[in-house]
């Protein structure tokens, strides 16, 4: 089944660039109705126990690929393959297998720059002076759908810039900033993928044009420092992330059709590029998980092309397009 699973990550990149409208092919037409014959229906149950398990929408276009990469699978070997993967829990290494040929991840360093000036210049002052007057001291964000890693060391920098700028961290000789005692940093950085977990916790990423940097202001350049060449990539320039930023940042795997967040009582949340992905009821549970996450007062911070669909018990914080949505300190 590796060749299968290769071509249905291919498949998905297709598929979500399309959505993304990234370089997006031409317009396919949806498939005709397809007898309903037996491979068929096992190309159905799995789209629908993929939907079930880790909530991404398998469209009419997208179960019409799965069923021409699934094309070249004998039949009885695709039944069994089907049928136990229905019965296996969503964690087991054969779900893991197939999310991995699912999960097509495309991400940068700073992206998005309205929304995260939002967060530096307006939220982040907010979250500390909070902090600093309950004597917690103390900052916690969740990046959820991290993929390799930008984003939660993004957040990390920019928390460590802001608590510069209030008088609560300090620059160091070797152009990293630290925490002042008693202040801490806790960024969590999730994904369903191993893979992209696995490479965010090397903290390594080539220095091509249009990659991890393409859009990183030149004052944030002295957070990754150059790397020697890798033996595995002699020819590809490398860089690395500051150690004043890497020590305050975790990464553990995690499904958001799981029944309850990871951890709570976060200041800040961010979901950002997920749930376009998802479908309807799968979106909806998600929020629900980063809702569970986050402390009363705390702020969510979706994608451009995501939508609260519940804005219950949220005010919402605009600023030049881009918006964020407070939780309302529960009424005792």
């Amino acid at each position: 089944m590796e060749e299968t699973l290769r071509l249905l990550q291919e498949a998905m990149l297709a598929h979500r660039q399309a959505l993304a409208g990234i370089g997006a092919p031409r317009a396919e037409p949806a498939p005709a109705a397809a007898p309903d014959d037996q491979r068929g229906c096992v190309v159905r149950t799995l789209s629908r126990d993929i939907e079930r398990v880790c909530g991404f929408e398998i469209s009419g276009i997208m179960e019409a690929k799965l069923g021409r990469v699934l094309a070249s699978v004998a039949l009885p070997e695709l039944e069994a393959w089907v049928g136990r993967l229905h019965h296996l829990p969503g964690d087991d290494q054969e779900w893991l297998s197939l999310i991995e040929s699912l999960t097509v991840h495309e991400t940068f360093f700073h992206r998005d720059q309205s929304q995260l000036d939002l967060l530096r210049r307006r939220l982040l002052p907010e979250v500390i002076e909070a902090a600093a007057c309950s004597g917690e001291y103390r900052l916690r964000l969740w990046s959820a759908g991290c993929a390799t890693g930008e984003e939660a060391y993004t957040l990390a920098i920019l928390v460590l810039l802001a608590l510069r700028d209030a008088g609560f961290a300090q620059e160091t000789a070797d152009q990293g900033i630290v925490c002042r005692v008693p202040w801490q940093i806790d960024v969590l950085g999730s994904d369903i993928s191993r893979v992209v977990l696995t490479r965010a916790e090397a903290a390594t990423y080539p220095a091509q044009e249009l990659g991890a940097f393409r859009q990183l202001p030149v004052e944030l350049d002295r957070f990754f420092p150059p790397l020697p060449p890798s033996p595995d990539a002699p020819g590809v320039a490398l860089r690395g992330v500051h150690a004043a930023v890497r020590r305050h940042i975790r990464f553990r795997r995690f499904n958001l059709m799981a029944e309850a967040p990871p951890e709570r009582d976060f200041d800040i949340v961010l979901c950002r590029n997920v749930l376009i992905y998802l479908t309807v009821a799968a979106r909806a549970k998600a929020l629900a998980v980063v809702r569970q996450a986050l402390r009363p007062g705390g702020f969510l911070m979706l994608g451009p092309t995501d939508a609260l669909a519940d804005k219950t018990g949220y005010d919402a914080r605009w600023a030049d397009g881009t918006v964020a949505y407070r939780l309302r300190p529960s009424r005792g």
